[in-house]
């Protein structure tokens, strides 16, 4: 059966199976670590924003970083998807590797905006933390990751794709594009121009990166 569509970290909690207590206490960090910052945010806050003991998160979440990673990793582990039917027909109805890379650009652009607040906690932590960079990194290697072999067959068989470039490279390429985009939507605003230029801009940038 195919797995269910992630598409936000809000509503995928919402239908999670889990004491009342740790949904709020997640919650409640989500908003809290993404307009603080994971460093700059308490635990006790934490458990006042969530109408909750402070014992009462350190029964669900061992540590402070462990509440971080149950909200960072359902999300970095979607971040390229794992379901098949709705995302590769999306691919297959390109016929050339720009339409591919837009298509992708797009699609996954879609998903950051629906976890902008757990994607920004993602950007500042992997700016900072090595560990949630080689988390990232160990994610991508993942034998059972079959969405890459998948892609890259289909990029492959445009005949436009580098032969030098790999799956795990062109998913760092895509990512790191992405995640300079948010960057800078986040934090220079000011810098932003129109956004279907942009994502247009970005997807070009990728082209002339992975194509022969």
């Amino acid at each position: 059966m195919e797995p269910d569509v992630f598409s936000s970290y809000r509503q995928w909690l919402d239908h999670e199976k889990m004491p009342k207590g740790k949904k709020s206490a997640l919650v409640a960090a989500l908003a809290l670590f993404s307009e603080q910052g994971f460093d700059g945010t308490s635990t006790v806050q934490v458990a006042e924003k969530a109408g909750i003991s402070q014992a009462t998160i350190f029964k669900y979440f061992h540590t402070k970083q462990d509440l971080l990673l149950a909200i960072v990793e359902p999300v970095m582990e979607n971040f390229f998807p794992h379901y098949r039917d709705e995302f590769f027909s999306g691919i297959r109805a390109c016929e050339t590797l720009p339409e591919m890379v837009s298509f992708m650009v797009h699609d996954r652009y879609a998903f950051i905006m629906g976890n902008k607040e757990a994607v920004k906690i993602l950007v500042m932590e992997m700016m900072t933390s090595q560990e949630m960079r080689d988390l990232f990194g160990k994610l991508l290697a993942a034998d059972d990751f079959n969405f890459l072999a998948e892609l890259l067959k289909m990029f492959r068989e445009t005949g436009e794709l580098r032969d030098d470039i790999d799956a795990p490279g062109i998913i760092r390429i895509i990512a790191g594009q992405l995640m300079g985009f948010i960057i800078e939507s986040n934090f220079v605003p000011s810098i932003m121009g129109d956004k279907q230029r942009d994502l247009q801009l970005i997807s070009e940038q990728i082209v002339r990166t992975i194509a022969k």
